[in-house]
């Protein structure tokens, strides 16, 4: 409602009144569960049949877990597979074919596996499993982290997929504190340089497409959120700086949409097609709420930096202001005509934009919830739409066009993009220049002040193998002895040749202008005896032809001097080009580049070699915990050999080529 926060009350559920009844006595498996087991599990999970090689009906095989490890964790509810096919929350779900056991009988399941897995009322508690993650961040949200900004040092630069042609970007971000940007691709995320345009790194995302980044408030973690439509979807937590996942959250059964990471790092809310908004912890991974308002797919959703709300908005053009604490609705707006696109607030707090394919901008008051201002910002659809750290708006369209507004709303600068439909946009940390994604899968900077393009990034970048193999071609074209860029050959070719042309052309003007002024000073001679009182009798008929001769020799002038601008262009345009050549592709210094980047790459594919080792051989050692009989020890060896084996030739690579002066 249009006239400020309107709250509405949010009944405490019968499931946690009834965990936190069981929590004031001790919840044993001898008095508590396994009579649940026996009504309802024991026909599937019993040591005649132990379908998943799970056993539930004694202690010991309950502990012991099934064919995919330990089903409990002790102290640890949301991380016990157990718990997790008891409320559906995974497959395969139990009881099968059937609606969850009633919240009474799951309370008791909670509380047995929350309070230690107590085997008897004179049992000891297990020892009780930690949380999964801390990520909680303990500086106030706006404040800038201590330190140089969070940058990648060492990330894998290999591509998991090359595709043949492009696609539309399906997602892109931009760091609150460095030079950096994210950009969604097949399967992957790609981390570039925003000032010198340098692929930093790239980032798996194996759960299928990713749709929707986020950089967090510290500008330390990336959220990247996708799945595969109408199947699953997921949301992963990296770490920029280690290139390390996190945590997954979310088990959604469609591709997640949008999502964003609360300021304080705790919370993740995520929106998905079945039009709810979820919100996780990002502790344990557990669902906190659900928030059902929205009549059609989410399709955005935004943290305030204060972190006291949660804007979420629609296909619909809906869009409600939450108290992500308590899942409050605190306020519904007139929203938009149409879909809404994306959601931007400013770094205050106090207004949040909102961008739409009605064509507006809309920005809204983030203490009533008011609309504070409207404008049409492209007619045919606005498909993005960003704050600055400095209060500036970016947005972009399906129009092609990417436009900056000032913070009131006025235009400032247009960047001409593609033509085709611009998807994303954003400023980098600094405001100083402007990236924008479109349709045909290309991503360009602009200068922010001028609107003058700055760089264009590559989406889609080939195998790091082709890369080498291609710097290594042309650093043997360039250090022979005769090393000469052949576009440099030929530009100097043509401009020898249009130079002579010019000069050809310069002296057909010079004598055309002569013959002209000549044949002018005879007209004025013939003119001046005409006047004369002692004229020839003729003297009229050599006028005329005097003037017939000068017209002709008129138009051989213009003529000429037309032909001599156009040279005197040509030239110049040759010229130009081939100082560019010259700056470009001098072969030292263009050696010299081709020498760094092959380095940087080499040292990158050797650095990917080191952690694809690192997490066989870790995946395989968890195994060996888990089920020592299941995991060839020998092999194991062996491959932890290649891993160290690995890390020397790295380290050594490493320190040869930062001991080189070029």
């Amino acid at each position: 409602m249009a006239g400020g926060f309107v709250f509405v009350g949010v009944a405490v559920g019968t499931l946690a009144a009834a965990a936190a009844a069981h929590a004031q006595t001790k919840v044993t498996y001898a008095d508590h569960v396994l009579p649940l087991v026996e009504a309802n599990c024991a026909k599937c999970h019993n040591p005649d049949k132990r379908k998943g090689d799970l056993d539930l009906t004694t202690y010991s095989a309950v502990l012991k877990g099934g064919g995919s490890g330990p089903v409990v964790v002790a102290g640890n509810v949301d991380s016990s597979k157990l718990w997790k096919a008891l409320t559906h929350a995974e497959e395969p779900t139990m009881p099968p074919n059937k609606p969850p056991l009633p919240e009474k009988e799951l309370a008791v399941f909670r509380g047995w596996i929350a309070g230690g897995l107590l085997e008897t009322s004179g049992s000891k508690a297990l020892a009780t499993a930690k949380p999964a993650l801390e990520l909680t961040l303990k500086l106030p949200a706006s404040a800038k982290p201590d330190g140089p900004p969070p940058m990648p040092p060492e990330l894998p630069l290999d591509p998991l997929v090359h595709a043949k042609r492009g696609n539309p970007v399906a997602a892109l971000a931009a760091s609150p504190w460095a030079p950096l940007l994210a950009i969604a691709g097949q399967k992957q995320v790609l981390l570039y340089h925003a000032t010198n345009a340098q692929l930093l790194g790239i980032l798996p995302f194996p759960e299928g497409q990713p749709a929707d980044l986020k950089f967090s408030r510290s500008g330390k973690l990336l959220l990247v959120a996708g799945g595969h439509a109408a199947k699953s979807g997921k949301v992963i937590l990296w770490n920029v700086q280690s290139g390390r996942m996190l945590t997954t959250l979310g088990n959604e059964y469609d591709t997640v949409l949008t999502a964003d990471l609360s300021p304080d790092q705790t919370k993740v809310a995520l929106g998905t097609p079945d039009r709810l908004v979820k919100i996780y912890s990002t502790a344990n991974g557990q669902l906190l709420l659900k928030l059902k308002k929205h009549t059609d797919w989410v399709t955005a959703v935004a943290f305030s930096p204060s972190g006291e709300i949660l804007a979420s908005a629609d296909r619909n053009g809906g869009l409600v202001f939450w108290d992500p604490d308590n899942g409050d609705e605190l306020v519904t707006t007139a929203g938009h005509k149409s879909a809404v696109t994306a959601l931007s607030w400013r770094p205050d707090s106090r207004l949040l934009a909102s961008a739409s394919e009605d064509g507006t901008i809309k920005l809204w008051d983030g203490t009533e919830g008011k609309q504070a201002k409207t404008w049409n910002a492209h007619a045919s659809g606005v498909l993005g739409v960003a704050y600055s750290s400095d209060g500036k708006l970016v947005s972009c369209g399906r129009d092609g066009l990417v436009v900056t507004w000032t913070a009131d709303g006025s235009k400032q600068k247009t960047c001409e993009f593609t033509g085709e439909p611009a998807l994303h946009c954003a400023f980098t940390h600094d405001a100083s220049r402007v990236a924008a994604a479109d349709f045909t899968g290309r991503v360009q900077l602009w200068d922010a002040r001028s609107g003058q393009r700055a760089a264009e990034l590559e989406v889609n970048p080939r195998p790091l193998v082709e890369q080498i193999e291609s710097l290594q071609q042309r650093q043997q074209e360039l250090e022979r002895p005769d090393a000469i860029s052949p576009a440099l050959t030929a530009a100097e070719s043509e401009h020898t040749r249009l130079l002579s042309l010019l000069k050809e052309a310069q002296a057909k003007a010079d004598q055309a202008k002569a013959d002209f002024t000549a044949k002018a000073a005879v007209v004025a001679r013939l003119k001046e005896t005409a006047a004369g009182a002692a004229a020839p009798a003729d003297i009229g008929d050599q006028l005329a032809t005097a003037r017939a001769i000068r017209e002709k020799a008129r138009a051989v002038n213009t003529e000429s001097a037309a032909a001599a601008d156009n040279a005197r262009r040509g030239e110049a345009q040759a010229q130009e080009k081939l100082d560019t050549l010259r700056q470009g592709t001098d072969p030292k210094a263009e050696l010299l580049k081709v020498r760094s980047e092959l380095a940087r790459l080499t040292l990158a594919r050797q650095f990917g070699l080191v952690q694809r080792l690192e997490e066989s051989v870790g995946a395989k050692e968890a195994q060996r915990k888990a089920d020592s009989a299941s995991v060839n020890a020998s092999a194991l060896a062996d491959e932890q050999k290649q891993l160290q084996q690995a890390r020397a030739d790295y380290e050594q690579l490493k320190a040869s080529l930062a001991s080189k002066p070029d």
